[in-house]
C-alpha cells in the first residue's frame, strides 16, 4: 500500500516539516495545502491523518526519529543534507 518507512523512497519529502505534517494531516489534506507527490512511487495508498491519535507533538517526532534511525542508508542524504564523507 505504501513504501516502507526503511527505503529512500518519500513521496511528500523526507525534511522534518513535511513528515510531520504528512503523519498529522494524511496525504488528502497534505495535497490540500500544496504539497505535490514526489519520486518514483505512483501506487501508494492515501496515508490517513494520525495526529488524533498521537498524545502530543513529543510523541510524534520520538516516533519519526526512530525511523529514521532504522533507515538503510545514510540518513544525512535522505533529508537533504549532503551525504557523509566516509
Amino acid at each position: 500500500m505504501c513504501p516502507p518507512l526503511t527505503s529512500s523512497d518519500w513521496i511528500y519529502g523526507g525534511d522534518d516539516d513535511s513528515l510531520f505534517r504528512l503523519v498529522t494531516l494524511g496525504s488528502i489534506e497534505l495535497q490540500k495545502q500544496g504539497y505535490t507527490r514526489e519520486g518514483l512511487i505512483t501506487t501508494a495508498g492515501p496515508m490517513p491523518p494520525m495526529g488524533a491519535i498521537i498524545k502530543d507533538s513529543d510523541d510524534l517526532w520520538k516516533l519519526l526519529t526512530f525511523i529514521r534511525s532504522r533507515y538503510d542508508s545514510d540518513p544525512a542524504y535522505k533529508y537533504g543534507a549532503p551525504a557523509s564523507q566516509q
